[in-house]
Formats: C-alpha cells, sequence, structure tokens
C-alpha cells in the first residue's frame, strides 16, 4: 500500500530498504521505495515475511495468519484442563478431610504406606493402589482403604439438624463459663464430623430451636450468610399480645429501627397460639426448677400470637428484636427454613443429610 508523508517523516524514516517504518503502529511494515517531490513525498510499503523484526517493538507474538501464528485454543479446552487438575488431592489432605484424623497424623499414616485407594467401594486386593507417600494425589471421590479396611467416604456437602432448646451454636463454649456446663454443637457432631472440619452455617440464639445448617465449604457458607446474596430465613415466632396482622405488615414492610440499624422482614401469617410459651428449663442454671402451679401476679398469662415472617440478613437476635420494637416480645422463636432447605418433620437434636434438590440449590449459589 502507499502513504504520502511530508519530506520531515521520509528523513526519519531513512531511505534504506526492508527498514521498519517507525510510523506505523504495528511496526510490521517495511519501508520499500521512496519517491520525492518539493514538499511531499509518496513512500510505498508492503508486508514483511515473517522474521525477527517482526517483534522488535511488540512483547506479544503477531497475531497476524501471514505470520504462522498457532491456532487459537477452545474456550472450554482450558477449563477442562484445570478441572482435571482440581480432582486430584493430596492423600493425606483427603483423609482429613474425610475425618480420619488431623492432617499430620494423616500424613504419618500415609508415611507408613498403610493407606491404598480404588475406584469403587467393592474393589479386589489387586484393583487397590498403594500409596507410595503423603504427597501422592489421588481423585477426590476415591475409595480409601486403611489396612485393608474400607475408610467412610466424603464428608456430605450440607447437612441439616434441628437445634433443641439451650444449645449453643459454637463448637466449645468459653472458658469462663465451663462451670455451668451449657451444651453446644461440638458435643452432637460425630467425631469425624468434627475432624473432617464441617461447621455450622450461621448461629441461632440459645433459646432459639429450629433448623441449623452444617457445611464443609467455607465459600458456600459466605454465600448462605452474606446478606447480597438475600437467602431467605424464615421463622415462627410466638408473641405475647394479639396481632394487628395488616398493620404489622406494612410496618415490618417498611423497616424497624433497631440498635443494630434498620432492618425489614415479610410477614408470612398470624395465627393464635394455642400453647403459648414453652415450660421447658434450661438445665445448665443452678437455681433452675419447675414452674410452680401458682403464677407471679407480675407474669403475663396470654393472649399468645404466632407470627410467621421471612427475613434476609441474619443479625444478632434481630428477629426477637424488631418484633419487641413493633409491641410484641418474643417468647419462643423457631426457624423453619433456610434458602430452599426446610426444618420439615426433623425431631429435635436430630441430623438429615440434604435431598439432591437441595444440594443442587446449594451449588447454584456457587455458579456450578
Amino acid at each position: 500500500m502507499a502513504s504520502v508523508l511530508c519530506s520531515s517523516h521520509i528523513a526519519a524514516a531513512g531511505a534504506s530498504l526492508r527498514r521498519l517504518c517507525p510510523l506505523c503502529p504495528l511496526n510490521s511494515l517495511s519501508l520499500v521505495s521512496t519517491v520525492s517531490t518539493p514538499g511531499l513525498s509518496a513512500v510505498a510499503f508492503v508486508k514483511p515475511r515473517c522474521d525477527s523484526s517482526c517483534n522488535r517493538n511488540r512483547p506479544r507474538r503477531c497475531k497476524s495468519s501471514e505470520h504462522g501464528s498457532a491456532a487459537p485454543k477452545k474456550r472450554g479446552q482450558k477449563n477442562k484442563q484445570k478441572k482435571k487438575k482440581e480432582e486430584l488431592v493430596r492423600i493425606d489432605k483427603l483423609l482429613a478431610h474425610r475425618g480420619v484424623g488431623t492432617r499430620s497424623a494423616t500424613f504419618e499414616l500415609a508415611k507408613a504406606r498403610r493407606v491404598c485407594w480404588a475406584d469403587s467401594d467393592d474393589s479386589t486386593h489387586e484393583e487397590r493402589t498403594r500409596i507410595a507417600g503423603p504427597k501422592e494425589k489421588v481423585p477426590l471421590g476415591a475409595s480409601l482403604f486403611l489396612d485393608g479396611k474400607l475408610l467412610p467416604g466424603a464428608l456430605p456437602l450440607l447437612i441439616a439438624y434441628h437445634k433443641p432448646k439451650f444449645v449453643l451454636s459454637v463448637m466449645r463454649d468459653d472458658i469462663r463459663w465451663k462451670d455451668q456446663a451449657r451444651r453446644h454443637l461440638g458435643q452432637v457432631l460425630e467425631p469425624r464430623f468434627l475432624k473432617g472440619g464441617i461447621h455450622p452455617v450461621g448461629r441461632l440464639d440459645y433459646e432459639t430451636t429450629g433448623l441449623l445448617l452444617f457445611s464443609t465449604d467455607g465459600k458456600l457458607t459466605q454465600q448462605l450468610l452474606h446478606p447480597r446474596r438475600g437467602v431467605e430465613k424464615e421463622y415462627i415466632a410466638t408473641v405475647e399480645g394479639a396481632v394487628d396482622e395488616g398493620e404489622l405488615s406494612q410496618t415490618l414492610a417498611e423497616g424497624v429501627e433497631t440498635t443494630e440499624g434498620i432492618h425489614t422482614a415479610e410477614l408470612v401469617k398470624v395465627t393464635q397460639s394455642a400453647d403459648g410459651p414453652s415450660s421447658e428449663v434450661d438445665p445448665s442454671r443452678s437455681d433452675a426448677s419447675p414452674q410452680d402451679d401458682e403464677k407471679d401476679d407480675d407474669e403475663y398469662c396470654g393472649p399468645y400470637s404466632d407470627v410467621r415472617l421471612v427475613v434476609k440478613e441474619g443479625k444478632h437476635r434481630m428477629v426477637r428484636r424488631i418484633l419487641a420494637n413493633c409491641g410484641y416480645p418474643v417468647v419462643e422463636l423457631k426457624r423453619l427454613r433456610h434458602g430452599e432447605i426446610r426444618l420439615r418433620e426433623l425431631p429435635p437434636g436430630e441430623f438429615r443429610n440434604c435431598s439432591n434438590e437441595e444440594i443442587e440449590w446449594a451449588e447454584s449459589l456457587l455458579g456450578r
């Protein structure tokens, strides 16, 4: 192609043949010839063959098809390679994740060559592969054998727990309150779950009952709890007084001011409570005693209402605060749902595995 340049640019470029043009933004055109005229000059440029000068001032490879560039990789090829690498895990880490022991203990087990792996649980001795050392990597879903005995499989991504009343939502109690012997979650989980690093998804108050999730994935826990995700949590609260459903619904929708800020909620249903507050007594209190038949004159005797509501945040005692600030103190609180996972008919103190549909919903939060 040809370009018309002033004589000053010609002098800057030089009159020698096959030199790179300093005015070309790609630095890939060579000066072939110049024809000078008074004031203007015609300069002819051609694309050179691929040589060392093509990339002289360009750190990246020339993308021109004429320079023999390699064909670009397919979009999914890199992701597939990355996924294959993620499927292989160090054996000591995998053993620890399945609750066999700590990382140091599983390191020693693998080092002693006591562990074998296979593709299935019913594999024969000949089909199993003995681990050569703790740094060896095996498939994430491999069946593991210790001294010939099948080890438990991978821990579930999520499990549901019906938290009873008067249980702390922590894995261990503060040493300052050790003398009170309060129950906590670390006492109700199986040892392999504790060793496998499973943890509660958020908390429920000491007096609150209902659904509490446990997770083995920290990223999933963050997605389930972060307010930006807007994961719904449904509660049923037994409150003092006869509730005006229309007024309460409007108040919750507009937002209720508390010491933690302004919080909104969606009112689902209001019904008259037949049971009222529970008579269960905190066993950790030394002065705890069954309630007398005769109640104090100042004690509230009814009526009570059951309020079902949905919130999208999880601030400390938030549901209790907003209902109390609306004029309805909470005497009982129970969580029924966390996202798409429901308590169902799970008895207090019992666990259940989440269904395939519930796991799929949880994995969708991670973009899987």
